[in-house]
């Protein structure tokens, strides 16, 4: 009965789970080959952990510096970033398969018979083994095909998989507290966000070696699975301990969330949802208030992403570009994110703006996808029974995205550009309008990213989740990396980021950012369309 649960879990997840496992092959694959080409010489290297040491805040972004080889170089870069990845791919899985099903009702019919409540749940556990086996096997392959040491490779793959078995452990113990799916779904990503924050502050806090081009962490970081990934110490010192700690700790967590299984009751967590209000808001009269209401958790959480990220890049610009400057190798690898004729500063500011453009088409894709989770759950069938026109109510979907993203790029654009002139008077670090600029006029590359899952929700609504995050990955990629890994040019202008105004620069051009914003709007247009064609699928 168990494996039959599982082969069912897997078939039914087969499409997310390759995914998954193909977009983190192919991350480790192209970041071992830009470290190669980024820091050729030792030099190099060295230059960028000595600065990072003694600038807390690229720690907090970063990782631990291990030492000086390329694999070492390797870990300091992306850990933190494919540690993370792992940690939300796990509580979504989890989610899906336990209060989701319950919400749905088919963790009542498999209740019934002879599985009872308890081998779902394991064959739930099961399946997230699998697929951080898969992720961990992925992640050690990429970095293997991408010419690093074996060995190295294949402990940083162990350790990966271990820190997303002890996520899915504790996003379990979790979804057994939270009152709904969708809190499950916050708390869980909030864990993983708070496990990033307190690996930041144990590695901000942390004793540097100089010398030998390494840092020892805080505690704090002791207590975040992590970094416990970083405690392994790939192509360093290759220590299991970690491993299995995490192991422990997930294992644990699962005994504990079955145990609180067994005493609640289906479709309700320990924590009951707080006391409604008896009246409504008149904020939530139309779909516009209640889609904001639905979705403020995940807008306030990227939006405070991508404030924090500029006022962390103009900050820093200065410091960063002073030091930078000196090595040669990393110097160059900043003015080609700026594209043909960057200057080292304009191509500084261009990459932060096209990361905080990244995190506000986050918020855009998100808006997208609610729009078939609430079909998917019932909520679209419950808004449209009323007064409300399927066209008005997707409508209001996609506006809601605009705005967050508009304002969260305003605001982000508002703070880098106050922080950069605030460090430096002068100028040294960027004017206002480079800042501002840079990052506001990331807006159009977003509505297309927008549209385009929009398009996908109104053709092939089941699709729009998978095919969301797969086309954020590859516009954030190939905008944000592209050149640094010479992929060709006409890979590269696949990217709708590729085309955003380099504002940065002395003549920038925006006739990229027209034709981008016409297209938006003609495939929402378009989106509008079909939607009147097709009919609710759940």
């Amino acid at each position: 009965m168990l494996l039959a649960l599982l082969r069912f879990r897997l078939r039914r997840d087969r499409l997310q789970l390759a995914v998954w496992t193909v977009a983190l092959l192919l991350l480790m694959v192209f970041t071992a080959a830009a470290m190669t080409s980024t820091y050729p010489a030792v030099a190099d290297r060295v230059g960028v952990l000595r600065i990072a040491m003694v600038t807390p805040a690229l720690l907090v972004l970063r990782g631990t510096p291990q030492g000086t080889s390329l694999g070492d170089i390797t870990v300091f870069e992306i850990a933190t970033f494919q540690a993370v990845l792992i940690g939300l791919m796990s509580t979504f899985l989890v989610v899906r398969n336990t209060r989701a099903e319950e919400e749905r009702g088919a963790a009542e019919a498999l209740a019934a018979t002879a599985a009872g409540r308890a081998l779902p749940t394991v064959a739930a556990v099961l399946e997230g083994v699998v697929a951080n086996v898969l992720a961990g096997g992925a992640s050690a392959l990429g970095l293997i095909a991408g010419g690093l040491p074996t060995v190295g490779s294949i402990v940083f793959g162990i350790a990966l998989g271990a820190a997303g078995c002890a996520f899915v452990g504790l996003e379990l113990l979790i979804a057994q507290l939270a009152p709904t799916g969708r809190s499950a779904n916050g708390w869980g990503t909030a864990l993983v966000l708070a496990s990033y924050a307190l690996r930041g502050i144990g590695d901000a806090g942390g004793t540097p070696h100089p010398a030998s081009s390494t840092l020892t962490p805080g505690w704090e970081s002791a207590l975040s699975p992590i970094g416990w990934v970083q405690a392994t110490r790939p192509y360093a010192a290759d220590d299991l301990r970690p491993v299995l700690l995490a192991l422990v700790v997930g294992a644990l967590a699962v005994w504990a969330a079955l145990a609180v299984q067994r005493v609640r009751d289906v479709g309700a967590g320990v924590i009951a949802e707080g006391r409604a209000r008896r009246t409504a808001s008149p904020a939530l009269r139309g779909p516009f208030g209640l889609a904001a209401r639905l979705q403020r958790g995940s807008v306030i959480g990227w939006g405070i992403g991508a404030v924090l990220l500029g006022l962390i890049g103009g900050d820093l610009a200065n410091l960063v570009l002073e030091q930078l400057g000196s090595t040669a190798g990393v110097a160059e690898a900043v003015k080609r994110l700026g594209g043909s004729g960057s200057d080292l500063l304009g191509g500084f500011i261009i990459a932060i703006g096209g990361f905080v453009g990244i995190l506000a088409a986050a918020i855009a894709v998100q808006g997208a996808m609610r729009l078939r989770q609430e079909e998917a759950a019932g909520g679209a069938d419950a808004v449209l029974s009323g007064a409300v026109g399927r066209i008005r109510w997707f409508l209001s979907l996609v506006a809601l995205a605009v705005v967050a993203a508009a304002l969260a790029l305003v605001v982000a654009g508002i703070a880098a550009a106050l922080a950069a002139l605030s460090a430096h008077p002068d100028g040294s670090a960027g004017t206002f309008g480079a800042w501002f600029g840079t990052i506001v006029w990331q807006l159009p590359a977003v509505l297309v990213i927008l549209a385009l899952v929009s398009l996908v929700f109104a053709v092939a609504p089941r699709a729009t989740i998978p095919v969301g995050w797969l086309v954020l990955a590859a516009a954030a990629f190939l905008g944000e990396l592209g050149a640094l890994l010479d992929v060709p040019q006409w890979v590269r202008d696949l990217a709708p980021f590729s085309h955003s105004p380099a504002v940065a620069l002395a003549h920038p051009s925006f006739v990229g950012a027209g034709w981008m914003t016409l297209g938006a709007v003609v495939a929402i247009g378009l989106a509008c369309v079909l939607l009147r064609r097709r009919d609710t699928v759940p």
